[in-house]
């Protein structure tokens, strides 16, 4: 084979018009380069025989940015799309063209019908106990393909007992847990072959950099090419050229993402997936599971950040002390929150006629209550009506308080 033809091989050579840097394959653009054209655009990411295909950034003349993933040479996919004057657009593409704000696909409008397909991950009456008595029982959902599923409890609820089942490091004392098909305990080592798995507490061997790490993994999948991952280290902006154990908590949660993530899998188990990452890359984190759900994957994430879980996932399942006790749609749960409402009073008796309106009082300090609001607005403003109101503040209720009905008020979180 001639030395052009070898594939990966890096060049300069003149492409498009412009000047080419980097990796190609039978002499025309093939793995990472760069593009310059005469004119000051330049696209930096990835190439397929001869076209910008996968992860890129590509910088316009005049100075407009679009960072995220191409096909056959075009915006297609999940990116961010930074115009001159700074307005920032983040949502999905198609050949070219702009098609969902990120807001639209967090709300699941465009992604709520990829939850219509097949079961790709399947729990059945599966009960696991440990000597102490704790464990889980009758553990009973599916995941479908193409769905983000949040899987949310306290501490010691549950949620890495039946995650641990379902990768098929323990075997369950009843019931079965599947993945595409396959049972989890009998046919463990050919699912983790194409599964992308992130533990909550990670162990690493501390010696090693990460890029060795990243290296040993690889070999031990059995994967060649390193496109994918390497726009993950960038993405995450991690360095692993050095030790693990000087890693900080971020990075080596960093290090696991890029693991995780880096073969491609068609299913993820994520444990606590955003532990010790700054709020930065937590938002980084949740703009590649929204690609990756785009893309139709199927994923499975526990998590004690319920932002978060509303931002991903389509359904949640929560578990308490072993029990799944609800399964929830996260947008109808979202949009049933009630309101609570910080009133000033300007007399004293007004508190007494905001309670003989039936309404629910919470906290009350001085002259300041604390009224809660679940679609009775007519009751509110007519009780309100009847006081001397000298002001009014909103405190949206979060979705951990949601959830707090299904714990008690003793969970700890």
């Amino acid at each position: 084979m001639d030395k052009k033809e070898r594939t990966g091989e890096k060049q300069v050579i003149p492409w498009a018009g412009g000047k080419y840097g980097g990796q190609l394959k039978n002499n025309v653009p093939h793995g990472l380069g760069k593009l310059l054209m005469p004119d000051g655009t330049k696209y930096d990411g990835e190439w397929i025989e001869g076209k910008p295909q996968g992860r890129g950034i590509l910088i316009y003349a005049k100075g407009a940015v679009y960072r995220g993933e191409f096909s056959e040479g075009k915006k297609h996919g999940y990116g961010q799309y930074v115009q001159p004057d700074g307005t920032i657009i983040k949502g999905r593409w198609n050949k070219g063209k702009f098609l969902d704000t990120l807001e639209s696909l967090q709300k699941g409008s465009a992604i709520l019908r990829n939850t219509s397909g097949r079961d790709v991950i399947r729990i059945k009456s599966l009960y696991f106990t440990y000597k102490s008595g704790k464990g889980i029982f009758d553990i009973n959902f599916n995941v479908k393909n193409g769905e983000v599923f949040g899987f949310l409890g306290p501490n010691g609820a549950g949620k890495t007992t039946t995650i641990r089942n379902l990768l098929g490091f323990t075997k369950p004392d009843s019931g079965i847990c599947t993945i595409n098909g396959l049972n989890c305990w009998k046919n463990a080592a050919e699912i983790q072959g194409e599964l992308g798995y992130l533990p909550g507490e990670m162990a690493f061997f501390d010696e090693m950099s990460g890029i060795q790490f990243f290296n040993l993994i690889g070999d031990l999948r059995g994967k060649r090419g390193n496109s994918r991952r390497d726009a993950l280290i960038d993405r995450f902006e991690l360095d692993p050229s050095g030790r693990i154990r000087r890693m900080s908590k971020g990075m080596k949660q960093k290090l696991g993402i890029v693991t995780a993530f880096m073969h491609d899998p068609a299913v993820y188990i994520l444990d606590e997936p955003t532990s010790g990452l700054d709020p930065l890359m937590q938002n980084i984190f949740v703009e590649l599971i929204l690609e990756e759900k785009e893309r139709g994957k199927t994923i499975l994430m526990s998590s004690h950040n319920f932002e978060e879980t509303y931002r991903t996932c389509d359904r949640a399942g929560i578990i308490r002390e072993g029990r799944l006790v609800a399964l929830e749609d996260v947008h109808s749960l979202k949009s049933s929150q009630r309101k609570a409402y910080l009133v000033t009073l300007g007399r004293k008796e007004d508190l007494e006629h905001l309670r003989s309106a039936g309404l629910e009082i919470g906290r009350i300090s001085k002259n300041t209550v604390e009224v809660y609001v679940s679609g009775n607005y007519d009751q509110f403003i007519s009780a309100l009506a009847g006081c001397k109101v000298l002001g009014i503040e909103v405190a949206t209720q979060s979705l951990e308080q949601v959830f707090l009905k299904y714990y008690g008020q003793e969970a700890s979180f």
